[in-house]
């Protein structure tokens, strides 16, 4: 249903959890249902296209061959010359070319595990007049075509998590489907692995590892971070007699209920705001405001192809709306011209630049690395609450680290991002802006 419903759909599971055989029943839909129709599938060897997915095939046509029809070889369905079947090893990009039909449907078996050149070739093929994309695997690599499905380019997809612990064998402690993950085995690896590692997640839970091995912040603390939409106003009671110490700590400006927003050792009083302004540096860049009061992010906006003027304009609405203690500016490049103006108004600006030598983090190279550092701890110790962000949570995902030849920290920069093809993280940068450390250096004037 999900590859009827969208373009492109990508599945992680568990192991054992029947994910082959629905997407061999899903091949043998497609092209019963669409006339002509072509569907390719492919996997990191020609072995696991054949003893895979193929073998699938073939034990779900021996059940009802006649229904199905057509001609079946080794790893070939054809029903007419423009209605065939066909599994492709992933050894060549060169092997997707020439596949041309209005109903085309792409099926990539251990996704995890094919390359960038095969995912560039099927990107060709999508193209086409209609087609669908089926990415299926086990989640063991926080890196790659396959994980930015879930993450950085998930609005692209439709996405399924198949956990063991799903299984009807697993939940009702026997074996109620043959062939399925059973309870036993969870418990085995659970104790040979750990509920907490990685291999636990990918292999039983069907989730991604914690974090790549220079991924800055962990996915899972990200999520954990997010709220749905923004806090919904209700009615405030006088201050003074009528309202309560408490009540008066929760509501922040406007008479929001915060209350709900907040965990366990996060700032409970709001407070005033600071705000974090990334400025565009090139055509495809985006100036972005970053509002956060306390420990929440209130406000996140977006402006596109404006000047330095513009952007300062959008910057005084915001401090008006928001009446920040502090507004920190990257001022590296035409973001200083922001700055200038900024502070001709009597705005609390400071202007911040990354590639400086940190405030304080000596383990750091600059203070981007510090900047970021202490965002990452945020997320981990659970001292953040953000919007729901696709973009946000794809460019926090994103973020590597590395350390330089002194044993410094150095977070990857944007020119580098978008070297991997990956967006900018305008929105990340102003985000860590925003909870850069405001016990910085003295503000001017």
């Amino acid at each position: 249903m999900a590859i009827k419903r969208r373009r492109r759909v990508a599945v992680k599971s568990g192991n054992g959890l029947g994910k082959d055989f629905t997407a061999a029943v899903a091949l043998l839909w497609y092209l019963q249902a669409h006339d002509p129709g072509i569907v390719l599938s492919t996997a990191p060897t020609f072995r696991q296209v054949r003893h895979v997915l193929w073998r699938q095939i073939h034990a779900l046509h021996r059940r009802a061959g006649e229904t199905l029809g057509g001609k079946l070889l080794d790893t070939r369905w054809e029903l007419a010359e423009d209605r065939y079947a066909l599994g492709l090893s992933a050894t060549g990009a060169d092997q997707f070319q020439g596949f041309h039909c209005e109903n085309m449907l792409l099926v990539v078996d251990e996704a995890e595990g094919v390359g960038e050149p095969i995912y560039e070739a099927i990107d060709t093929v999508m193209t086409s007049e209609n087609p669908k994309l089926l990415l299926i695997g086990n989640p063991t690599r926080a890196s790659g075509a396959f994980y930015r499905a879930f993450h950085q380019e998930r609005d692209l997809y439709e996405t399924i998590t198949i956990s063991a612990l799903d299984s009807p064998n697993v939940q009702n402690e026997r074996v109620e489907v043959s062939g399925l993950v059973t309870a036993q085995w969870v418990e085995e690896r659970r104790g040979a692995w750990g509920e907490n590692s990685d291999s636990f997640r990918s292999r039983v839970l069907g989730e991604f590892p914690e974090r790549g091995e220079d991924s800055l912040i962990a996915m899972s603390d990200i999520e954990a971070a997010v709220y749905e939409g923004y806090p919904s106003p209700r009615p405030s009671a006088t201050r003074g007699e009528g309202a309560t110490v408490d009540q008066t700590r929760r509501e922040g400006a406007g008479g929001y209920d915060w209350s709900g927003l907040f965990l366990p050792g996060m700032e409970t009083a709001p407070g005033s705001a600071v705000i974090g302004v990334d400025v565009a540096r090139f055509g495809s860049d985006r100036s972005v405001v970053a509002v956060r009061r306390g420990d929440v992010v209130e406000e996140i906006s977006v402006f596109a192809q404006l000047d330095t003027m513009a952007v300062a304009g959008n910057v005084v609405a915001s401090v008006r709306k928001h009446h920040p203690r502090l507004v920190n500016v990257d001022e590296i490049g035409v973001g200083s011209g922001v700055v200038d103006r900024l502070r001709e108004q009597g705005i609390p600006v400071r202007g911040v630049n990354g590639a400086a030598a940190p405030w304080r983090d000596v383990n750091c190279a600059n203070l981007r690395a510090e900047g970021y550092r202490a965002l990452a701890e945020r997320f981990r110790s659970r001292r953040i609450r953000i919007p729901d962000d696709p973009e946000l949570t794809a460019e926090l995902a994103a973020l590597r680290y590395r350390y330089n030849s002194r044993g410094k920290l150095l977070i990857e920069g944007k020119d580098e991002i978008r070297g991997r093809g990956l967006p900018s993280p305008d929105k990340a940068d102003a985000l860590m802006l925003a909870f850069l450390d405001d016990r910085g250096p003295t503000l001017p004037g």
